[in-house]
């Protein structure tokens, strides 16, 4: 394709963004916050470069005082006077940065300005940005749209600045972030082009108390002629939904088996939870569809099935009503993204203290998430790489908990000072660990429109408008038209 004909396609996708979904890592969380942390602690020593690191005091969150606040010696105030200007959503992730940024600057000297847009319009507005004004020299966005700008040059390859062994810190250890997220949400044909910060996964939530009650446990025993457990299987997932739909089992203590949002704009996760845990794919890594098979059909059959044990009004059901609905103790099952432990566990929740969690059944739950990259635009490229590199070590990790933003380490979900904090970590663990498929299929430019289309093709089989092995050859005719048309290759 004519250099000039990507560029238009890289505007139009710019235009596209503002009107588009907001990604689906937004929507996620620890389900809890209580650090105590505040910058408190003031810098001292040498600013010269070549000099002593500069000693930062840092705060103590959920009990652990962190410690590597000058990134292992390499901060030594020898940025005095540059600035780094970073981008992103409003909201937790801002205050986030906004929060390491305050000790960034007590080590390195430079100034940190973090500049956020709100939900509806920061896709467009970043976007115009790195074409145009060049003014950010970090960028935290959705994983799809980060690879979006490797492909359209717009970020550059971390390699280089973790080769230099006088800039990156001793402490870096990129083999203990998660394997699947450095993999899936860094790496861009052969190029690591961003570091995970804000990891997402698709939660199964279930309602201990029903599944641990000894009567319950009996009924069941009697119906099935087999043990009441958290199902692991899909198999046994709608054999535990059909036992606690009142409509299929007038003794069930709930009326409803299973419930999740699956409006417009996120039912497509129904079919996703199941796609990787049967084979499949959304798209391969030749960027075409991958799911119009044994593994898709089967999916969405399942996602038919599932809506037999849910709300009938299910399919208008977004992140606030699906939650309530939840939390008000109308539902055995849920598959939510993490921030559901908010709802369930806050002051009026009729199911506070009685939900569990594990990995969604299948074993290969939809991961969503958010990466921090460098600019290829960026004048300040060390000072860049170093913040990039100090608000995703392992200590300045923990301080963004307190943000609702998880860990990507896998150190930080064993200390135990977290995993008392945050007894859903394990699953979360376990869950972003075994995710292979994105919320948002992984190609650029073009992943909103796919989402949309995704969107119709379930919708349209959870509606019963449209059998699933028609949908899915529509789904694949659209997407190979996208894809084609935006000049996207492996």
């Amino acid at each position: 394709m004519a250099n000039v004909e990507r560029n238009k396609i890289r505007a139009a996708w710019g235009m596209a963004l503002a009107g588009a979904l907001v990604l689906s890592g937004c929507s996620g969380g620890n389900g809890g916050n209580g650090g105590n942390a505040a910058p408190s602690g003031s810098a001292s020593g040498s600013s010269a470069e070549g000099g002593a690191a500069v000693k930062v005091d840092g705060p103590t969150v959920y009990g652990i005082k962190l410690q590597d606040m000058d990134a292992g010696g390499t901060l030594k105030g020898q940025y005095k006077g540059k600035k780094l200007v970073v981008a992103t959503m409003a909201g937790d992730t801002e205050k986030a940065l906004k929060d390491a940024a305050k000790y960034f600057e007590q080590a390195s000297g430079a100034t940190v300005e973090v500049q956020s847009f709100p939900a509806e319009s920061y896709m467009e507005k970043i976007q115009l940005d790195l074409q145009t004004n060049h003014s950010f020299d970090s960028v935290v966005m959705p994983v799809a749209l980060i690879h979006g700008y490797a492909e359209g040059g717009l970020v550059q390859d971390l390699k280089p600045y973790i080769d230099n062994k006088e800039l990156v810190s001793p402490n870096l250890a990129l083999d203990d972030f998660i394997p699947s997220l450095l993999d899936i949400y860094g790496n861009y044909k052969s190029k690591l082009v961003a570091f995970p910060y804000k990891p997402d996964a698709q939660i199964f939530f279930y309602r201990k108390d029903l599944f641990e009650d000894p009567k319950l446990q009996a009924a069941f025993k009697a119906k099935t002629g087999r043990d009441l457990k958290v199902p692991e299987t899909p198999e046994e997932m709608a054999e535990a939904a059909a036992f606690f739909t009142k409509s299929l089992n007038p003794d069930s203590p709930v009326t409803y088996g299973y419930s999740t949002m699956a409006d417009n704009t996120s039912s497509r996760w129904i079919w996703t939870n199941r796609l990787a845990a049967f084979g499949g794919k959304d798209v391969d890594k030749d960027f075409k569809p991958a799911f119009n098979n044994e593994a898709g059909l089967k999916a969405l059959e399942f996602a038919k099935q599932l809506t037999q044990y849910a709300p009938k009004e299910l399919l208008t059901l977004g992140w606030d009503e699906a939650n309530t609905l939840f939390a008000n103790g109308e539902a055995a099952m849920m598959e939510q993204w993490p921030g559901l432990m908010q709802t369930v566990e806050a002051d009026g929740s009729k199911v506070k203290g009685k939900v569990g969690y594990a990995v969604t059944p299948g074993g290969a739950p939809t991961m969503g998430g958010w990466s921090i990259a460098m600019t290829s635009s960026t004048k300040n490229a060390d000072l860049t790489y170093k913040f990039i590199e100090y608000v995703t070590s392992k200590d300045l990790e923990v301080l963004k908990i307190q943000d609702k933003m998880d860990p990507t380490r896998t150190s930080n979900y064993m200390r135990p000072e977290l995993q008392q904090q945050f007894p859903m970590y394990q699953t979360l663990l376990d869950s972003l660990t075994k995710g292979k498929i994105m919320a948002d299929p992984d190609v650029p430019y073009v992943s909103p429109k796919l989402d949309d289309i995704m969107e119709q093709a379930v919708q349209s089989v959870l509606r019963g408008e449209l059998e699933p092995q028609k949908a899915l050859d529509i789904m694949e005719k659209s997407f190979a038209k996208e894809i084609e048309g935006a000049g996207i290759t492996g």
